[in-house]
């Protein structure tokens, strides 16, 4: 009763219940859109780098390829994750989302690594002269695409306040600065075609920078996935926070979670089992401002409120079962 009620009376509270919500919708879109524009660009890139034999266009291509998948998995959580009516069941699909993640960017770090030492140790490919305006047409056109598609989800993340746009918008920023070394390769290749030592090590500098990138995912997704809390202090702020609110008598359940670095707090505290819906719902809106305003790197706070020995009584029962 308490969740319907404050589904329907908090036009301001994130609506993640519902399956139409604005905020799901304009998310939903601009990954669909990203997700396009990823593929067509990867399409393109193995396609000129069959003919060209620029290795740069391989990697360029198989990253955008290959990202898809988990970015696919990211769209489906988003889905998923505004039709429950539970935030638990959100994290429920964040932690399947991660678990995909860390197995994913580990097989793309060990694939480059492989192709990084392939290429160090074997002589390179002599390149067509004829392609070095290709590439650097192509690169352009990347490089265009790609800044629209920043400042799309830039735009929309600004917009509605998502954290997860404002990331994938970072990453398109740094996936034009491949594109432009790919553009410094055409222009080599257009003045000294026959130098192949820049081709290479140009080469190498990409596919190192992917794997720093996948490195760095798989670091990421194992850390979120042992569930690290953030810090002591984050934890006694939250409940400094919570008991000084009046009409909290107890906290019967306190969680902190860290999602690539932004923290999610989710309390059940206990009340005067006299009051109504109306004066929980409002214990609860004000802890949930206090807390996003008092605490740094806060995405989301979700408070329950039970009656004062609710937790007392699950206990008991929990040890008369098992006694």
């Amino acid at each position: 009763m308490f969740k319907r009620y404050k589904r329907q009376n908090n036009k301001n509270y994130p609506d993640i219940y519902g399956r139409d919500d604005p905020y799901s919708r304009a998310a939903t879109k601009a990954l669909i859109i990203s997700l396009i524009v990823s593929a067509i660009i990867g399409f393109v890139e193995i396609i000129f780098w069959f003919f060209s034999k620029n290795d740069l266009f391989f990697i360029e291509g198989f990253g955008n390829l290959a990202w898809l998948v988990p970015d696919t998995i990211l769209l489906a959580t988003v889905r998923l994750g505004a039709r429950k009516a539970d935030l638990k069941m959100h994290y429920g699909y964040q932690r399947i989302e991660t678990l995909a993640l860390l197995i994913f960017s580990l097989g793309i770090a060990a694939y480059i690594l492989n192709f990084f030492f392939e290429t160090l140790m074997s002589q390179s490919n002599e390149l067509n002269p004829g392609y070095g305006m290709a590439t650097i047409f192509l690169s352009l056109m990347i490089i265009t695409m790609l800044f629209f598609l920043y400042r799309y989800l830039r735009d929309v993340g600004r917009r509605i306040n998502s954290r997860l746009l404002l990331l994938n918008s970072v990453i398109i920023k740094a996936d034009m600065a491949c594109v432009a070394i790919i553009l410094i390769s055409g222009m080599f290749q257009v003045i000294a075609p026959s130098f192949d030592i820049i081709h290479t090590a140009l080469t190498l500098f990409v596919a190192l920078a992917l794997f720093v990138y996948s490195s760095g995912e798989f670091i990421g997704a194992a850390k979120e996935l042992i569930d690290a809390n953030p810090s002591v202090n984050v934890m006694n702020l939250t409940e400094e926070i919570t008991e000084e609110m009046p009409g909290v008598f107890f906290i019967s359940e306190q969680r902190i979670r860290s999602f690539g670095g932004a923290i999610s707090v989710d309390i059940t505290i206990e009340t005067d089992p006299e009051i109504t819906v109306r004066e929980a719902y409002s214990i609860a809106c004000m802890i949930e401002e206090r807390i996003c305003s008092s605490v740094e790197d806060v995405i989301d706070v979700h408070v329950r409120v039970h009656p004062a020995g609710a937790y007392l009584a699950k206990e008991t029962s929990e040890w008369n079962i098992s006694g």
